[in-house]
């Protein structure tokens, strides 16, 4: 027994001492494998400049900041600050696999006489990096690459040389606007000689001109994120001086203005664009120019009516001398007879009214009876507390756009819904009666 026991122990150190050479030993030769592989030693938060150099061009980037950059070659470039931020996180991060010769003398069979990449950085300290990417291997996985103070070639992952392989429109800000969507309080769309103005009202949108009316908040938030997101897809040295589209946004935290020009290019579904802050003009597809163009009915707070739902306690359906009337009974709904009626299409109803929006609005309608709503088909009336809180007026059908003209006591515009709304409320007694088996 203590023979077993002795054996068992002997298993325990044996099992630990694999374990700790594993870990302490194999660990530490899998770190320094990896430091191995890591091609050049630097800091990203130490380099200052970068430099991309191809055969037919040279970018230059410098530090200015925290993490700021500014393109000094070449000049007047507005820089995207995440891309150089991003290439400078990289530069640490090449890989160096084996080493192919270290010959120097005859670069050219390697692609690296005269490189289709040098990627040059500068550190804090004055050091200088320089890498020559080139030509892939043939089984196209590596490049050869060298440094220019080494003769030794050596094989580098090709999807670095690829990651530092940028055009001056992958570094430069595409952004088509800078701005915070919840600071603006202000928004005027111009067209031509045509105005949309939108003032913002604690959560809700306004639209003041060309009509005075509740606009659809989700539209405006839409619309405000489709500037803030927007990037350029090229860019022009066209001059965009006689905008087709002139966008304002009132920033009210910073108290000022921000200002994006709309153009039509010469490509199919693209168009100019320019922050007037900014001197560079964009190239962007349709879909910012084509939402700023919609008319005001696309803008506007489309619903039927608002009513609370939860305090409506009668629904009242009226059609020449027959009145259906619905009356709620705890959380039930009743007919005046006192039947049970069926809880989903009588809540249907209310959905209609909350979700349902209407196709068209008329603001300075005509005479009530070029609708049919001198006498209209049907009206609902909804009450609460035994008091009218909305009435509804179904008129005449609408021929353009199709569906059924409707007034209501909140307003006085005539709205024009779809022929599915007038059906939800069009119904009969025994079609709502809940079955005995339920």
């Amino acid at each position: 027994m203590k023979f077993k026991g002795t054996l068992a122990l002997l298993a325990v150190f044996l099992v630990l001492g694999g374990y700790m050479y594993f870990a302490e030993y194999k660990g530490k030769d899998a770190k320094e494998e990896d430091t191995k592989k890591k091609a050049i030693n630097v800091d990203a938060g130490d380099i200052a400049e970068i430099s991309l150099i191809t055969p037919d061009r040279t970018i230059t980037g410098v530090k200015k900041g925290e993490k700021q950059w500014e393109v000094a070659n070449p000049q007047g470039i507005d820089p995207d600050q995440d891309e150089w931020e991003l290439l400078a996180t990289n530069v640490p991060r090449i890989e160096r696999e084996d080493t192919v010769t270290t010959d120097g003398a005859n670069l050219a069979q390697f692609g690296l006489k005269d490189p289709g990449l040098k990627v040059i950085a500068k550190t804090k300290d004055g050091k200088t990096i320089e890498l020559l990417f080139g030509d892939e291997n043939p089984r196209k996985i590596y490049n050869y690459a060298k440094f220019s103070n080494s003769n030794d070639v050596f094989l580098s992952p090709s999807s670095w040389s690829r990651i530092f392989k940028k055009t001056l429109t992958d570094l430069r800000n595409k952004k088509v606007l800078e701005l915070e969507a919840d600071d603006v309080d202000m928004v005027t769309i111009a067209e031509g000689t045509k105005e949309t103005l939108f003032q913002k009202n604690g959560t809700d949108w306004l639209i003041k001109k060309p009509v005075d009316a509740k606009a659809d908040a989700s539209e405006m938030t839409t619309f405000l994120s489709s500037i803030r997101f927007a990037r350029a897809t090229d860019f022009s040295d066209a001059a965009l001086d006689k905008p087709e589209i002139r966008i304002t946004l009132h920033d009210g935290k910073a108290n000022a203005n921000r200002e994006l020009l709309i153009a039509k290019a010469p490509e199919a579904d693209k168009y100019y664009a320019k922050d007037s802050s900014r001197p560079a003009t964009m190239i962007i597809d349709k879909d910012l120019a084509e939402k700023s163009k919609r008319p005001v009915i696309d803008w506007r707070d489309k619903s039927i009516a608002q009513i609370d739902r939860d305090k409506t306690d009668q629904i009242e359906i009226v059609r020449g001398s027959d009145t259906l009337v619905i009356k709620k009974d705890g959380s039930d709904w009743k007919s005046a007879d006192g039947k049970k009626l069926q809880w989903d299409k009588v809540s249907g109803m209310l959905n209609t009214l909350e979700f349902d929006k209407a196709k068209d609005i008329i603001d300075v309608p005509k005479p009530a009876r070029a609708y049919g709503l001198d006498k209209p088909k049907m009206e609902v009336v909804f009450r609460q507390g035994g008091k009218e809180a909305l009435r509804l007026a179904f008129g005449s059908d609408s021929k353009t756009p199709e569906g059924v003209y409707i007034g209501t006591s909140a307003s006085s515009a005539v709205k024009v819904v779809s022929k599915d709304v007038y059906d939800k409320f069009n119904v009969k007694a025994e079609e709502l009666v809940e079955s005995a088996g339920k």
